[in-house]
């Protein structure tokens, strides 16, 4: 939410969701995680791991998920750890099951096809990592709950993007972003950025060529 924060007499990280500091690397995080190569990281402005050095990060955080802390990336040190691109993971799954199982059949705990959509999407958050509390809620209160889980637990892995277009919630979602900032006296301060968005971004043009081939074809508004 929009205010300030003293990061020097207030730790705004404590309590958070695990997923937090599984997905991000945060102003004072020890990081990479190999010994050769760790550090506290700076985000601060004119920190070193902030502006005005080129690159550096904007929004005070850097990204950790997917990111292998524990491999050497020295130009002197040859890395041989090897590393897996993830193209589908199995978290994913759980969310699109629970997510299709829901619209089908309107009943968060509806068990018609074997598993309902609230306990499919506990398995994700009981695991070891997360141990997060159950779903429990249905209807209205269980979609927003689903959309936040689902903007959690797959963050940057690009499907927020389509996630919020395919709901058709762009004006609730994108038309503002809180953004943060942190400034040389560790002051953290989160405001509100105006977007644009327009409705007839949720679909894309039908290339003319293809409505030329079939004379069926209306062109989407």
């Amino acid at each position: 939410h929009p205010g300030s924060i003293d990061l020097n007499a207030v730790n705004p990280y404590e309590g958070l969701d695990p997923r937090f500091a599984l997905t991000v690397v945060k102003n004072g995080d020890e990081w990479p995680s190999n010994g050769s190569q760790k550090k506290v990281i700076e985000t601060f402005a004119g920190g070193f791991n902030a502006s005005p050095k080129y690159g550096a990060t904007p929004t005070g955080y850097y990204l950790k998920k997917y990111v292998d802390g524990a491999a050497v990336t020295t130009a002197d040190n040859q890395v041989t750890r090897r590393h897996t691109w993830i193209i589908f993971r199995l978290g994913e799954f759980y969310l699109d099951y629970a997510e299709a199982v829901y619209n089908a059949t309107g009943d968060a705990n509806d068990k018609t096809y074997g598993m309902s959509a609230n306990e499919a999407i506990n398995v994700l958050r009981k695991r070891a990592d997360v141990n997060m509390p159950e779903f429990t809620e249905n209807g209205a209160e269980w979609v927003e709950r689903y959309e936040r889980e689902r903007l959690v637990e797959l963050a940057f892995e690009n499907h927020r993007f389509w996630d919020v277009r395919r709901w058709k919630k762009a004006d609730k979602y994108f038309k503002e972003v809180v953004v943060a900032d942190i400034n040389a006296n560790k002051q953290l301060s989160r405001t509100t950025v105006k977007r644009q968005w327009d409705d007839k971004n949720y679909l894309f043009p039908i290339p003319q060529t293809e409505i030329d081939k079939n004379k069926s074809l209306e062109q989407n508004p």
